[in-house]
Formats: C-alpha cells, structure tokens, sequence
C-alpha cells in the first residue's frame, strides 16, 4: 500500500508549548512537590497517560491546589477560573496557547465596548468555555449557518470570532450569512493559520488518495474537524486514535492511502499508523516494504553506527597520511556498538516514545544485546590492548563513561540540592559527547603513538570528525524530538528548540565547508579534504528533510544520515589504496 503522509500532521506550536512549560515544571519540581493541570492538558490520550506516569495530575476542585503548582491547558480558561486559582493559592503555569489568548484579547477588548460577540464552535469544547468567560455576559455560540437567523436583529454592536480549530469552509458560511443580518459587524477570523493549513492540506490529498486516515484524540476539535473535511470530500475516512482502531482486511481495498493528524497528536502515534499501513498488502508484491523492512533491522542492530565508526579511522588515514590498520577500525566499531546498544536499552522511555516498533524489538532481544554488548566491549579493549597501554586505558575510561551516561551517579537521597543524577541529565550532553567520544576512539586514540611528530594534522583530523559526527547526532536528535521533549532528555533541541538547532546545523555545515577547504590550502590535511565537501550538501539536504516529515520512511530517513559517514569511509578506502597502491 502505498501512504501518503500530511507535512502539516502532528504537533502544532500551542501544543508544544504547553508541553514544555510543563516538562519544565517537571524538572524544576523539588521533592515530593505535585503539579496539576486544570483538566487535561490536550485531547490525547496517550500523552496524558505518559504525564501523568511522570507525576502530573489533572484535576478540577480548587481545594487540591492550595499551595501547588497548576497548568493552565493549552485551550485557556475563563478569567474567573483563573481568579479562583489564585483564590485557592495556586501557583499558576501559564500554558494557554498564544493564538487562543489572542482570541481572548479580541473578545475582551469588544466586550468593554458593550458589543455581543457570536463564537463559531462547539459550545462544550474547553476553548469556547474559556473564550465565553471574557464575553461579560454578551457571548453566543453557534455551530452553523443557519443559526445565525435565530439571533437578536436588533444587536447594533456585534463581533464574529471563531474557535481557533473550528472548519474553514463552515466559518465562512456563517460569516457570508452573518454580515448579511448585521451589515456593520465586526468580522475576525481568528482560525489558527496551522489548522487552515492542515485543513487546506486534507482538501488537497483528498483528490489523489482512495482513502482517508486521521489520527488524533475522539474529543480533540481540531482532529474531529480534519475528519469532517475529508468526509465533506466524498472519501472514506477513518478518525483513529491509534494503529489498533485500523482493520487489516478493510484498508486492504485501497491502494493509496492519506493520512493527516491532529494538532496533538505525537510523532510516534502517527509513525505507528504508517507502518501498519505500509504493511497491508494491496498486491503480490510487497518488494519496497522488505526494502524497507531491511534499512529498519539494520537501524535496530547499530549496523550503520558499526560500519560509519569502523570507517572513519580510513578516512583519518587519507586526511594525515599516516596507516590505519584493521585493529583500528574494529576497536572503533565494537565500541561505538557497544555503547550506542547499552544506552539505548538504559534510555529505553525515549526510545518507546520516539519509535516503538524499535523499542519492541531491543525487548525482544535484550538477552541477545545484552551479550553482544559485553562481548563487543571486551573486544574493544583487547584490540586497544595490542595497540598499547595508553590507548587501552583511554578506550577504559571511554567506556566507563558510555557504561555510567544513562546510570544515576548522584543519588538522591544523597542532596535535596542537587538535580542532575546521570551524566546524560546534562543539558545537550548526548549531543556533543558523542562526536568527542567518536572522534577520539577513532582519531585520538589509534593513532596515540603518533601524536608528537603528527600533532596539528591529528588535532585537525580531530576536529573534522568532531564536527561531521556532531552534524549527524543533531539531524538524527531532529527525527525524535518529539519523544526526547516528553522523556526531558537533555539534546540540543529539546534544550533551544528546533528552529535554533536547524541555524546551529546551518553554522555548522558552514564551519566544516571552511575547515576542509582550509585544512588542505593550508598544507594539515591531504586534499581528500575537498573530496569531503558533497557531504556538505548531502547533510544540508537531509536537514531539509528531517524538518519537513520527520514520520515517513523514517528508517530510511535514518539511512541517508548515516551514509554521509558511511559514504566518506568508502571513499577514503578507495583513496588509500589509490595513494598507497596494492
């Protein structure tokens, strides 16, 4: 089957935002200290499920919040729900998304000006509850075109505002009846530009799907609305919260399905629906789904991480000249293999929320990881052993740290005072300590004995590495902030957010384009510094694509990222040879 995926699906700003004023109280939370959310946070489910296995309580008598820390949804609330709050001697967390709140201004603003203001929505959704509170009194709402003949004719002073999920075309045909019956009202249209675009995007897939797949909560406004566009097309649709509310055998029928999602629904929600679309099979031939299926098992096992790790001491080779052996590569490949397969099993909430598929297989095979890990140290430090006792004792203290990354090092009970317990709890620890442990188990420490007579050369082999690894880590953090946000796992972007990471990435890129091309003018490297340039582009091409769908294909999206490393190995084996001959 083929799946046709909305760039507009998933989480909107609003939502974002409210879930990380909340994952921030999280991690400021002091003791034994609750945090309340008056009533629930967004309409999904499973995200809910997952804060509140973090501690946060949703709840809705004032009495609980005396002297506690409460978060105001992203949908906002009345203004005397608000004084209530504070009444009850709340401390308030502010996670109203800021184009409801723009909403509210505009409704407060006419209200003092004695106009009677009309809502296009759903009179029970907790929006339009809170939008009433700031009508003093003067609020209407109405859900269709035809209501609007059973309002007062004799209003003079009137405003038109909609809820901000509320139907494009439906506000529309309220607004043309509406100006029609008070020709001097005051019409705003306050529908959020992300659900116009989310909207606008359905009305488009529809045309060139035979099915219709929307993923979102069954109380969630804005995904109910999604479904009524798609319905509204004269095409099968299929409001689902997760891939279990999908029928095998039904969607089978169709060949080309669409799928969008609501503005709260997570990454790995919709990821999940995609892949139990992409393995229903509407023909013989599933070739591109074992294609697929293949890049994925790869990703799970850390065959990439292996290969790209065991590469790079060959491309140190061809930037200083001096030989790399195959105990080299291999001592890089078993450790990068080893500590990527361990913190992936002592990081597993990320993993669960981030990919699910992937965290089902490492339960899986635990036993087997577990193993293979072990077995993958040992061999990495008999490697590093023959090449001598420094290099054995840097790779220890490499590995110790990798093995103590995800593992409490400070336990609580030891200080109220001190938060961070695990070394990865840093902010964006993981980010830039995997590329300085990459560059030295592949630079530093094989070429140890070297370091004297070879030091500028291998301190700039060093810093390339150290900036190619640090791009890839970053892009790879890109696809799973969605997860990483809601686990607080301390990456770049979940510390500055995506669109400052993309800038940084951006710099980056530049800084290793000016690196390679200095290095080999400036006589450190050899000129396979200029052969290094097309990974450039190819990792500013994969930061295009990491932005614009982080949800299909994403093992393949996972693939073209670790080939850039992978693809510089294979080229610097070719230019060694070349250079040093059979």
């Amino acid at each position: 089957m083929k799946v046709i995926v909305a760039t507009t699906a998933g989480f909107c700003r609003g939502v974002r935002d409210a879930l990380e004023v909340t994952l921030e109280a999280i991690q400021k939370r002091t003791g034994d200290e609750t945090i309340y959310t008056y009533g629930p946070l967004i309409h999904n489910r499973q995200v809910l499920a997952m804060l509140e296995e973090k501690g946060i309580r949703e709840e809705n008598d004032f009495s609980k919040f005396a002297g506690n820390k409460v978060v105001i949804r992203a949908h906002g609330i009345p203004p005397e729900d608000r004084q209530k709050l504070l009444q009850a001697g709340a401390t308030i967390l502010n996670a109203t998304c800021k184009r409801v709140a723009r909403v509210h201004a505009v409704i407060k603003r006419h209200a003092r000006n004695g106009y009677h203001t009309v809502i296009v929505g759903d009179a029970d959704h907790a929006e339009v509850i809170g939008l009433l509170g700031y009508a003093d009194g003067l609020g209407t709402v109405i859900n269709r075109p035809e209501q609007v003949d059973n309002l007062p004719a004799d209003w003079n002073k009137v405003l038109l505002v909609a809820q901000t999920t509320q139907n494009e075309e439906v506000f529309e045909k309220i607004c043309e009846r509406f100006l029609k019956r008070y020709p001097g009202a005051v019409v705003n249209n306050t529908i959020c530009g992300s659900t116009h675009e989310r909207q606008a995007e359905v009305r488009q897939m529809c045309s060139s799907v035979d099915a219709m797949v929307i993923v979102g909560g069954h109380h969630s406004g804005n995904t109910l609305r999604l479904a009524e566009v798609a319905r509204e097309c004269s095409i099968p649709t299929y409001h689902v919260e997760t891939e279990a509310d999908l029928n095998q055998n039904e969607m089978a029928r169709y060949s080309v399905v669409g799928i969008s999602a609501g503005a709260s629904t997570p990454n790995w929600i919709i990821r999940n629906v995609v892949q139990f679309l992409e393995t229903v099979q509407t023909q013989p031939s599933g070739l591109r789904h074992k294609v697929k299926r293949i890049l994925e098992l790869l990703a799970f096992g850390n065959c990439y991480i292996a290969l790209g790790a065991a590469l790079l001491p060959m491309v140190v080779q061809a930037l200083t000249g001096l030989e790399a052996s195959l105990s080299n590569c291999g001592m890089a490949a078993f450790y990068a293999f080893a500590m990527h397969s361990l913190n992936i099993y002592l990081d597993r909430n990320a993993i669960q929320m981030n990919d699910p598929g992937r965290a089902a297989f490492y339960h899986q095979w635990r036993s087997a990881f577990t193993w293979v890990s072990a077995g993958a140290v040992g061999a990495s430090l008999l490697l590093a052993m023959d090449e001598g006792v420094l290099t054995f004792l840097g790779l220890l203290i490499l590995v110790l740290l990798g093995v103590s990354y995800a593992v409490p090092v400070i336990l609580p009970q030891w200080s109220d005072n001190l938060s961070v317990l695990k070394i990865k709890d840093i902010p964006t620890s993981k980010t830039f300590s995997v590329p300085v442990a990459w560059a030295t188990v592949t630079v530093l420490l094989p070429f140890l004995s070297h370091l004297g007579q070879s030091f500028l050369s291998l301190l700039y082999a060093f810093w390339i590495v150290f900036l190619i690894v640090l791009v890839r880590t970053i892009l790879l953090d890109l696809l799973a902030v969605h997860g990483d946000r809601l686990v607080g796992k301390e990456t770049l972007v979940v510390l500055v957010g995506e669109k400052k990471t993309s800038l940084f990435v951006i710099g980056t890129l530049v800084l290793l384009t000016v690196s390679l091309v200095a290095g080999a003018a400036g006589g450190l490297s050899s000129s396979f510094s200029y052969l290094m340039l097309p990974a450039v582009l190819i990792y500013a091409w994969d930061l295009g694509k990491c932005l614009q769908s982080r949800l299909k294909e994403y093992p393949i999206f996972e693939a073209l990222i670790e080939a850039v490393v992978i693809g510089m190995g294979v080229m610097a084996l070719m230019w060694n040879y070349a250079v040093g001959g059979p």
